[in-house]
C-alpha cells in the first residue's frame, strides 16, 4: 500500500485504488489513468493493494480527509460484503462532493461512476470457442471465488456450457488468484486428475500462461492435445510459444474514460460498458497467424 504524509492537497488531485500495479494488466490502466490525469493538469495518489481488501480499506481510510477532486477504484471487496463497502464509499466521498469511479464491475448507485466490461459474456466467448473446435472436457481456472469479475467468468463459462449441452463438473474447475504460478499450479492439478481434459479457459491471461508452462511440463502439446484461451490480452500473451488466444480487454481505454467520467459534473456520473473482442492465435489453432505485439509493455 502507498503510504504519504499528512499534508495539505491541492483540489487538482485524484485518488486512484488498484489491486496490484506491478501487473501487467493494471499496469496498462494506471498508464491510462496517468496520461489523462497529466493531459488534464492534474497529479493522482495511488494505493496499491496487492489484492488484499484490507489493504485498500486502509488506504481509503488514509484518503478520506484529503481535498480530492475525485477517486477511481478498482476494489478487491468479497462479495459479502460490497453492499456495505459501497454504503461506506458513499458515505465518506459521495456525500462530501467527492465523485467515485469504479472500474471492472457496474453500478447504477447516486454519485458513483463504473467502467466496465461484460464479464458473462467475455467467458462465454473464451468457451464457445473451445467448443466450437470440437473441445469435449473443458476445464476452468477462476480468480478467487469470493470477487465479483471471477464470479462473472465463472458464470459465462458454465453458459457456453450449457448451450452446447456439456454438463458442469466440479472436477473441472480449479481456483487460482489472477497470477501466473496460480494458474500453473491449477492447470497441474487439474491435467494430472483428469487426463481427458482438451481445453482450459483462464479467468485471465497471466494463469493462461501458467496454464501452458504446466502442460509443457508434464508432456502435453497446444494446441494438439490441449487447447488454452485466457482474457484480457496482455503484450506477453502474443509472444509466449503457442501464442495465447484471448479476449481483448481495452485497459488503458478504461483508464482514459475513467479519469473523464470524473472530471465531468458529478450530476453526469453513469455507466460505460467496454467492447471487447476475441483474438485467436495458436494456444486454440495451430494455423493462425500470430504477430508479436512490440507496443504498449
Amino acid at each position: 500500500m502507498t503510504t504519504m504524509r499528512p499534508l495539505e492537497i491541492s483540489k487538482r488531485v485524484l485518488a486512484v485504488v488498484l489491486p496490484h500495479i506491478a501487473s501487467t494488466f493494471f499496469s496498462d490502466l494506471l498508464r491510462g489513468i496517468s496520461d489523462t490525469i497529466a493531459e488534464e493538469g492534474f497529479v493522482m495518489l495511488i494505493g496499491d493493494s496487492n489484492y488484499d481488501y484490507r489493504k485498500e480499506r486502509q488506504f481509503v481510510e488514509l484518503i478520506q480527509k484529503q481535498a480530492l477532486s475525485g477517486v477511481i477504484i478498482d476494489t478487491m471487496c468479497p462479495v459479502q460484503k460490497e453492499s456495505m463497502y459501497m454504503q461506506y464509499l458513499s458515505s465518506v466521498f459521495v456525500d462530501t462532493g467527492i465523485p467515485v469511479v469504479l472500474l471492472e464491475r457496474k453500478t447504477t448507485a447516486p454519485g458513483f461512476g463504473s467502467i466496465y466490461v461484460d464479464n458473462v459474456k467475455n467467458a462465454y466467448l473464451a468457451t464457445s470457442l473451445l467448443l466450437k473446435n470440437g473441445c469435449k472436457k473443458i476445464a476452468h481456472i477462476s480468480g478467487k471465488l469470493d470477487n465479483q469479475l471471477s464470479l462473472k467468468r465463472l458464470d459465462g463459462y458454465k453458459r457456453a456450457l450449457s448451450e452446447y449441452h456439456v454438463p458442469f463438473s466440479e472436477e473441472l474447475l480449479e481456483s487460482g488468484d489472477f497470477t501466473p504460478n496460480s494458474g500453473f499450479i491449477a492447470a497441474k492439478r487439474l491435467l494430472e486428475r483428469n487426463t481427458e481434459i482438451d481445453g482450459i479457459f483462464a479467468a485471465n491471461d497471466q494463469m493462461a500462461v501458467g496454464a501452458i508452462k504446466a502442460a509443457k511440463t508434464l508432456g502435453i502439446s497446444i494446441p494438439d492435445d490441449l487447447a488454452v484461451i485466457g482474457m484480457d490480452n496482455l503484450s506477453v500473451s502474443s509472444m509466449i510459444e503457442p501464442s495465447l488466444s484471448t479476449i481483448n480487454v481495452p485497459t488503458y481505454q478504461m483508464g482514459r474514460q475513467a479519469v473523464k467520467m470524473l472530471l465531468e459534473k458529478k450530476e453526469n456520473m453513469k455507466y460505460v460498458e467496454l467492447d471487447c473482442n476475441l483474438i485467436v492465435r495458436k494456444s486454440t489453432d495451430k494455423f493462425a497467424s500470430s504477430e508479436w505485439e512490440l507496443f504498449g509493455w
